[in-house]
C-alpha cells in the first residue's frame, strides 16, 4: 500500500474528479490511487480511535457523493437546468407539478435537457421530431423499459408487458397482439361485448335520474368489465363486493403511486418504520391484486383447462401457446409469473386510460355545450334515437371521432413515456449514454403551438379538413410512438367510440350546480393524467 502524507492526501482530494477517475460512459470508478492514498493516510498518518472514526465518517460521505454524481459529467450530455445539489443531485426539482416543472426546465435548458437523480442520468425529450429521432432511428437501443424501483419494490424487474424487456419483452407482446386480435378485431367478439357492456353502463346512469354523480367510479367498472370479458371471459355485476375490491385495489396502483422522487428511493424508503411515503400501503393494495385476483383466476381456469380445447379467453389462449411451446421443447419466455403481470398491464392500460379520457371528454363539454350538442345532432341524423350506436355507424360520426381524438390531444391521459438507453448514441450533437433513462414527453407535441393553433384551446374541428373528413397528424401520438406503442390501440378506439357515442346520444351533460364556478380544466398527474375530481349530471333528452 502506497505511503501518502498530508498534503499529498488533501493534494489528491482536491484534484478535480474528470483527472482522477477512469472515465468511460458506461461506468466510472473511483481512482485506485486516490482510493489507496486516502486509506493509507487514515491507517498511518491518523493515530486516535476518534480520528479513525472521523475519517471513517469522511470517507463513507465521500464514498456516497460519488454515488450520486453522473459518470458522465464532462462530456457532451444534453445540458442541466440547474445545478445539481450535493447526494440530491435534481430530485427536489421533481417535487410538486412534473408538466410544470418540465415546463420551465424546457425553457432554461431546451427541447433535451439531463437531470442527476441522485447518480441516476434521466434525459427529458420534448418536441415530435426529437421523440421519434430517438424512437424511430435508434429504436434497437431505446425500446427496452428501465428497471424502475417500482417494479423492484413489486418484485416484478422484467415481467409482463410493462417492465420486461428484450427477447422476454418481444414475446410477451407478440403472443398478446395475437391473442387480442384472435378475440377481438378478428372475430368482432370484443365489440359485441362492449356494446352489451355499454347498454348496461348507460342504464344504470339513467337510474340516478339526473343526480349528479361521481363519473370514474362508473366509468372504470363498466370499462374494467369489457377488460373482464377478454382476460377470464366473464363479466361482474358493479355491486359485486368482489368486483368492487379489485375495482379499489386497480385504482389504488394509479392513485397511490408514489411520487417520481420518491420512487427513485422506493427501496431505501420502504425499510424505515412506518409508512411515511405509502409505498407499503400501495404495495400492498398491488399484491392483494396479484394473489386475489390475477392469480386466483389463472387457478380458477386452469381446473377446465385442456389445451385441446378452444381458448374461450385470454387466460386459456396463453395457457394453451405456454403448453404447445413446452411440447414442442421451443425456448420460450411465456409461465405463469409474466402471465400475472400480463393481466394486470391489461386491467391498467385497458381501464384506466379509457376511462379517464371519458371522464375528460364530459368535462370538456361541460366547458363547451355547443360541441356535444354538435355531437349529439350528428348522432340523431346518421343514427337516430330509436337504437344505440355501434361499431358500423362509426365511418358516419366524424365529428364525434374529432371529438374523442380532441380530448386525448387536450386531455393527454399517458403523457409520458419512460425507456431505457442500451447502448450510446447521439442524438443534435448530444451524447446519450448507455445506461441513462429517457422520459419522453408526449404532450410536448400534442400540445405544441407550432403544430397546434391555440393547443389550449378545446377545439375538435382542428381534426377535420375542409369537406369534413377525419385527419391524423404526425403529431397526433396519444397512444406513443415506436416499437412499444400501446398494443390495445384499435381496441380502445373502438371502446371510447361506442361508449361515448351513447352517452352523447342518451344525455345532455350538466354542471351539478349550474349556479356556480365549472369544474377546473387542471389536471393531476399520478400514474396518469386525470381531471381534478368533479361531479356532473346526466339529463335524458327524450325526458
Amino acid at each position: 500500500m502506497p505511503s501518502c502524507s498530508l498534503d499529498n492526501f488533501i493534494a489528491l482530494c482536491t484534484t478535480p474528479y474528470w483527472c482522477v477517475e477512469t472515465f468511460d460512459p458506461l461506468q466510472t470508478r473511483l481512482s485506485e490511487d486516490l482510493a489507496g492514498a486516502m486509506l493509507s493516510y487514515l491507517v498511518s498518518a491518523l493515530g486516535s480511535p476518534m480520528t479513525l472514526v472521523i475519517g471513517a465518517l469522511a470517507l463513507a460521505v465521500y464514498w456516497a457523493w460519488s454515488k450520486t454524481r453522473l459518470s458522465h459529467e464532462g462530456f457532451n450530455i444534453p445540458p442541466f437546468p440547474a445545478p445539481a445539489k450535493p447526494f440530491f443531485g435534481h430530485v427536489l426539482l421533481m417535487k410538486g407539478d412534473i408538466s410544470d416543472n418540465f415546463a420551465w426546465m424546457r425553457k432554461k435548458a431546451g427541447d433535451i435537457f439531463s437531470l442527476n437523480l441522485a447518480g441516476q442520468h434521466l434525459i427529458v425529450v420534448n418536441g415530435f421530431e426529437n421523440m421519434r429521432d430517438i424512437l424511430v432511428k435508434h429504436a434497437d437501443i431505446t425500446s427496452d423499459r428501465p428497471v424502475d424501483l417500482s417494479s423492484q419494490v413489486l418484485g416484478e424487474e422484467n415481467h409482463g408487458l410493462m417492465t420486461s424487456r428484450g427477447p422476454n419483452w418481444k414475446e410477451q407482446r407478440s403472443t398478446t397482439m395475437a391473442i387480442l386480435r384472435e378475440f377481438g378485431m378478428g372475430k368482432n367478439l370484443m365489440a359485441k361485448k362492449t356494446e352489451s357492456e355499454v347498454q348496461i353502463y348507460i342504464e344504470k346512469i339513467a337510474s340516478y335520474k339526473g343526480k349528479a354523480i361521481d363519473l370514474p367510479l362508473l366509468n372504470n367498472a363498466a370499462v374494467c368489465n369489457v377488460v373482464c370479458s377478454i382476460i377470464v371471459g366473464d363479466r361482474f355485476d358493479y355491486d359485486d363486493e368482489y368486483f368492487q375490491r379489485m375495482m379499489k385495489n386497480l385504482n389504488a396502483f394509479v392513485v397511490k403511486t408514489p411520487a417520481l422522487w420518491v420512487l427513485y428511493a422506493a427501496t431505501v424508503f420502504k425499510r424505515l418504520p412506518g409508512d411515511l411515503f405509502g409505498i407499503k400501503d400501495w404495495e400492498a393494495c398491488v399484491d392483494d391484486l396479484n394473489e386475489n385476483f390475477s392469480k386466483f383466476q389463472i387457478n380458477k381456469i386452469k381446473q377446465d383447462f385442456s389445451p385441446d380445447n378452444e381458448p374461450q379467453n385470454f387466460v386459456s389462449a396463453y395457457l394453451q401457446e405456454m403448453h404447445r411451446k413446452k411440447e414442442s421443447q421451443t425456448p420460450t419466455y411465456l409461465d405463469e409469473p409474466n402471465l400475472v403481470s400480463v393481466i394486470k398491464s391489461l386491467f391498467l392500460a385497458g381501464t384506466e386510460t379509457i376511462s379517464t379520457t371519458i371522464n375528460w371528454c364530459v368535462l370538456f363539454c361541460l366547458h363547451y355545450p355547443d360541441i356535444q350538442e354538435k355531437v349529439y345532432d350528428e348522432i340523431a341524423t346518421h343514427v337516430g334515437t330509436a337504437r344505440t350506436p355501434n361499431t358500423s355507424d362509426m365511418p358516419n360520426l366524424r365529428y364525434l371521432s374529432a371529438v374523442v381524438r380532441e380530448t386525448q390531444r387536450l386531455g393527454g391521459v399517458a403523457p409520458i413515456l419512460s425507456r431505457l438507453v442500451t447502448d450510446n448514441f447521439e442524438v443534435h450533437g448530444y451524447l446519450v449514454p448507455k445506461g441513462s433513462q429517457l422520459m419522453l414527453n408526449l404532450n410536448s407535441a400534442l400540445q405544441d403551438e407550432s403544430i397546434w393553433e391555440n393547443p389550449d384551446k378545446f377545439y375538435p374541428e382542428r381534426f377535420l379538413d375542409t369537406n369534413g373528413l377525419l385527419i391524423k397528424p404526425n403529431e397526433f401520438v396519444p397512444f406513443g410512438l415506436g416499437r412499444r406503442i400501446c398494443p390495445g390501440e384499435a381496441l380502445a378506439r373502438m371502446e371510447l367510440d361506442l361508449f361515448l357515442a351513447s352517452l352523447f346520444q342518451r344525455f345532455r351533460f350538466v354542471p351539478e350546480d349550474p349556479t356556480a364556478e365549472l369544474p377546473s380544466l387542471k389536471g393531476l398527474l399520478s400514474l396518469t393524467f386525470s381531471p381534478k375530481p368533479y361531479k356532473v349530471r346526466f339529463q335524458e333528452r327524450n325526458a
